[in-house]
C-alpha cells in the first residue's frame, strides 16, 4: 500500500445537522407531552410521535431554523430562544423522559401499526434505550472537541444562519445573546468533568485555545459581520432604517456577548488544563472501557462487540491489500497511474452534474433541488474538515450547501469522491432522498451517524468508478483508500480499547510503510480527541456492504443495485439491526415499484 499522504482526510468530511450543540441528550423536554396523555384521550402513533418532534424542536432554536423552514406548517407557532443547556439535571430529566415516553409508547398495539409506523416505533425504542445508557456516561461526553465541537461549529452556524423574514433576524440576535450564559455553562460542565478526572488532554485543550484565538483576533468573528449586511438586504420588506440598526445591534452583541464568551471559555480551559489526567485512549478512564463500547454502539449504529468489529476490520483490510497486491504485481506502472491520476472537469460543480448523471444506472435519480458549493472562511480553515455538507430544511430542500476547505491541498482524485461523500450520492442526495420518502417528522430528528457517514463512505468508495478511469486503476485507488481508511478505525480501537500509545500507534502505522513520526502523532491526537468517530465511517460502510452481501445472496439473479440503494433509502437512517430486519419487506416493495 501506498504511504499515507498528510492531506489525506485526517479529517473526513461530515453532514452538519445543527441538531446537537448541546449534549443533552433527546427527549429532555419531553414529559409535557406524556403528562397531556394522561388528561386526554391518546393520539394515534403518528400524531404522538408528531408531538415528539415538536416538543424535540421548540427547545431548540438552531435545530428548529434549520430543520424547518417554515416551522408554522408543523404546529410549531412559539419557541424559546436557546442553544440548550448543559445542566446536570438533563439526566434526570432525560430518564423520566425515556421512562414516560417508553411507557406511553407501550399503550399502542404494536401489531396494529403499519410497516412504516413498525420502523418508527422500533428506531424510537432503540433511542430510548440509548439514552438511557448515555446518562450514565453525561460527563464522559466532550463538547468543546477539536474538530466539530461547539465552539469550532457555531460560527459557522450563525454564519449560515437564513433569513427567511424579519423574525429570522430578531432570533438570530436573540441567539447571540444567549451565548454567555451557554459558554458559562459549558465552563461549568468543563469543571465538573475536571473536578471528576475526565478533563480533555492537554493538546485538545492547545487545540481549542487556538481555535477560540483564531476567531478572536481582528477583525473578530469576521465571518459573521462580513456577510451579515448582504443577508439583512435580501429579507423581503426589511425598510434600511431597519437594517442600520440591526447591523448596529449585531456589532454591539459581537462586541459585548460573542467576544467576551469566547475569551471567558479560552481563560477557563487554560486554568483548566492543568488538571488534565489522560493524554491517551478512553480505557485509561474510570469505567472508560465500559464508555468506549457504548460509545461504539451509539456512534456506529451495529450491533457487533469492539471486538467482532476489530476483527472485521482486520479481514478487510488484509482482502484489499492482498487483492491490490496482485494489482500492482500484473501492472507494474499502476503506482505511478495512481499518483498522477488527472480528471477532466475543471470545477466542483462540473464534477457533481456528472455524478448526478453518472450514479443512475445504480443509484435512484437524483431530485432536481439547488446547491450551492462555497468556501469555508479563512479564519476557520485551520480548524475545520476538509469538506462538510451543511444539511437542507425539510421543507425547503433547495437550501443546501456544501462546503470546501482550501486548507487542505487535493488532487483531482481526491477532490471528485469528496465531493461524491458530500453531495452526490452522498449526505446531499441521501438528505434530499429521505426528505421525499414522507417519514414521520420524528425521523429526521433522530441522528444515526453509522448510516449516513457509512453511506457517504459506501459511495464515495464506489464513486472511483464514476471518474472514467480505467477500471482496473479505478479499483486500485478504492482499494487503497478503503485500505487506508480502515487503519484509522483499528487505531481508534486500538487507543480506546488496548491502550496504544504513540508509539505503539507508529509501530503499527509503519506494518503498512508508513513511517512518519509526525504523521503518527497526527493520526494518534486525532483519534484520542474524538473517540469513535472514525468508526461510524468506516464501521457504517463495511455494515452497508454487508448488507449488500446478504441481498445479493437473498435474491440472486433478480438481485439489483439499484433497487438495493432505494429500499436504503427507503428505509432511511436507523440501526443497522433494524435496516437488516427491515430490508426484505422494502426491497421487495421498491422492485414491485420498479
Amino acid at each position: 500500500m501506498k504511504n499515507l499522504s498528510h492531506n489525506k482526510k485526517t479529517r473526513i468530511g461530515f453532514r452538519l445537522t445543527a441538531l446537537g450543540l448541546c449534549i443533552a441528550i433527546l427527549f429532555t423536554c419531553s414529559m409535557s407531552v406524556f403528562s397531556s396523555l394522561q388528561a386526554k384521550k391518546q393520539p394515534d402513533f403518528s400524531s404522538y410521535t408528531q408531538l415528539l418532534f415538536q416538543e424535540q424542536l421548540s427547545s431548540d432554536t438552531i435545530g428548529l431554523h434549520y430543520t424547518l423552514a417554515h416551522p408554522e406548517n408543523y404546529g410549531i407557532t412559539t419557541h424559546e430562544i436557546s442553544l440548550g443547556s448543559l445542566d446536570e439535571t438533563n439526566i434526570v430529566s432525560t430518564r423520566l423522559s425515556c421512562e414516560n415516553i417508553r411507557a406511553a409508547c407501550e399503550r399502542y398495539d404494536y401489531n396494529s401499526l403499519s410497516t412504516d409506523q413498525k420502523l418508527t416505533y422500533d428506531i424510537l425504542d432503540y433511542t430510548l434505550d440509548q439514552n438511557l445508557t448515555g446518562c450514565t456516561y453525561y460527563y464522559y461526553e466532550e463538547p468543546l472537541n477539536p474538530i466539530n465541537g461547539i465552539q469550532a461549529e457555531l460560527p459557522v452556524l450563525l454564519a449560515e444562519y437564513t433569513f427567511r423574514n424579519q423574525s429570522d433576524v430578531e432570533d438570530y440576535l436573540a441567539l447571540i445573546d444567549t451565548v454567555p450564559d451557554y459558554f458559562s455553562q459549558l465552563v461549568s460542565f468543563e469543571e465538573q468533568k475536571a473536578a471528576k478526572g475526565l478533563f480533555m488532554p492537554t493538546f485538545a485543550t492547545d487545540t481549542v485555545i487556538a481555535q477560540l484565538s483564531s476567531l478572536l483576533s481582528p477583525p473578530a468573528f469576521s465571518c459573521l459581520t462580513e456577510t451579515f449586511p448582504e443577508k439583512l438586504s435580501d429579507v423581503p420588506g426589511l425598510s434600511e432604517e431597519y437594517q442600520t440598526a440591526y447591523i448596529k445591534e449585531h456589532q454591539t452583541l459581537i462586541d459585548e456577548c460573542l467576544i467576551p464568551a469566547y475569551e471567558s471559555l479560552s481563560t477557563a480551559l487554560s486554568r483548566l488544563r492543568e488538571t488534565s489526567r489522560n493524554e491517551g485512549g478512553l480505557c485509561h478512564l474510570p469505567n472508560g472501557s465500559d464508555y468506549y463500547a457504548y460509545l461504539v454502539k451509539k456512534t456506529t449504529a451495529s450491533a457487533h462487540s469492539v471486538d467482532e468489529l476489530d476483527a472485521m476490520i482486520a479481514k478487510k483490510r488484509q482482502q484489499d491489500l492482498s487483492e491490490l497486491a496482485k494489482i500492482i504485481k500484473s501492472n507494474p506502472d499502476i503506482l505511478s497511474e495512481m499518483s498522477n491520476v488527472k480528471l477532466k472537469w475543471n470545477t466542483p460543480e462540473q464534477m457533481l452534474e456528472h455524478l448526478k448523471t453518472c450514479m443512475t444506472d445504480d443509484f435512484p435519480a437524483a431530485p432536481d433541488n439547488d446547491y450551492e458549493v462555497k468556501t469555508v472562511e479563512p479564519v476557520m480553515q485551520k480548524f475545520l474538515s476538509p469538506a462538510f455538507y451543511l444539511t437542507a430544511p425539510m421543507d425547503d430542500p433547495d437550501e443546501n450547501n456544501i462546503y470546501m476547505n482550501p486548507a487542505y491541498t487535493r488532487s483531482d482524485m481526491e477532490l471528485f469522491t469528496t465531493l461524491a461523500h458530500e453531495g452526490y450520492p452522498g449526505h446531499l442526495y441521501e438528505t434530499i432522498s429521505s426528505y421525499e420518502q414522507d417519514f414521520t417528522p420524528l425521523r429526521h430528528v433522530l441522528n444515526f451517524g453509522g448510516y449516513t457517514e457509512g453511506w457517504a463512505t459506501y459511495v464515495e468508495m464506489q464513486s472511483y468508478h464514476y471518474a472514467g478511469l480505467d477500471d482496473t486503476l479505478a479499483r486500485a485507488l478504492q482499494l487503497n483508500a478503503d485500505a487506508t481508511l480502515s487503519l484509522y478505525a483499528s487505531i481508534d480501537i486500538g487507543v480506546h480499547k488496548e491502550g496504544w500509545d504513540r508509539d505503539v500507534v507508529l509501530e503499527f502505522l509503519s506494518d503498512y510503510g508508513i513511517s512518519s513520526v509526525e504523521a503518527a502523532d497526527h493520526i494518534y491526537e486525532l483519534v484520542v480527541e474524538t473517540p469513535a468517530n472514525y468508526l461510524k465511517y468506516y464501521v457504517g460502510y463495511l455494515e452497508f456492504l454487508e448488507l449488500k452481501k446478504d441481498a445479493r445472496i437473498r435474491y440472486g439473479s433478480d438481485y439489483s443495485d439499484r433497487t438495493f440503494h432505494q429500499a436504503l433509502l427507503s428505509i432511511g437512517p436507523a440501526p443497522f439491526s433494524i435496516i437488516k430486519e427491515y430490508l426484505p419487506l422494502y426491497y421487495d416493495s421498491s422492485d414491485s415499484n420498479a
